[in-house]
């Protein structure tokens, strides 16, 4: 691994756009975050105090934003339901098909280094996780939303490019 010292133009800062299956989000709030999380195992010998080796033995990749533009066909993306789920201004809420999976692809675009672009692009991602649809007095509605990214056929989550 290289590591560099003080070159503030590698400083990135600035909010990203997102995609999911080639539609805009909107706006969001309190930002993007994309997280990878490997698992490992540990080897201990019993000649040794201690590990003697770690072998990485999964790992995973999540993207968490909050939306604040909150239309009912992103409750539906959000809730996984399919797109008979919602008719006009309705949408059904509960689905009773657990072979249905909805996968989307996403893309999330910000800033990079040097005034650039930096761009992550994930083709397999399924929501998960518990969903709250949060209305206060003083305070917009947010509703955060959370992606597992899958892998593809070649073992990949997906690329990010800089441009």
């Amino acid at each position: 691994m290289v590591w560099s010292a003080g070159d503030a133009s590698k400083i990135i800062v600035g909010a990203a756009t997102v995609t999911v299956a080639a539609v805009d989000v909107g706006y969001t709030k309190g930002g993007v975050s994309v997280r990878y999380e490997p698992e490992f195992i540990e080897i201990i010998a019993d000649q040794a105090v201690g590990v003697v080796k770690k072998a990485r033995s999964l790992e995973r990749m999540y993207v968490t934003l909050t939306l604040l533009e909150v239309s009912l066909a992103q409750v539906r993306k959000s809730f996984m339901l399919p797109s008979n789920q919602l008719v006009g201004s309705t949408l059904t809420l509960g689905y009773n098909n657990a072979c249905w999976v909805d996968e989307v692809g996403l893309v999330v675009t910000g800033k990079g280094p040097n005034c650039g672009t930096r761009t992550f692009t994930f083709s397999k991602c399924i929501t998960f996780g518990t969903r709250e649809y949060t209305m206060q007095r003083e305070e917009e509605v947010a509703f955060e939303v959370e992606f597992e990214v899958l892998k593809n056929a070649a073992g990949n989550f997906g690329t990010i490019a800089d441009t």
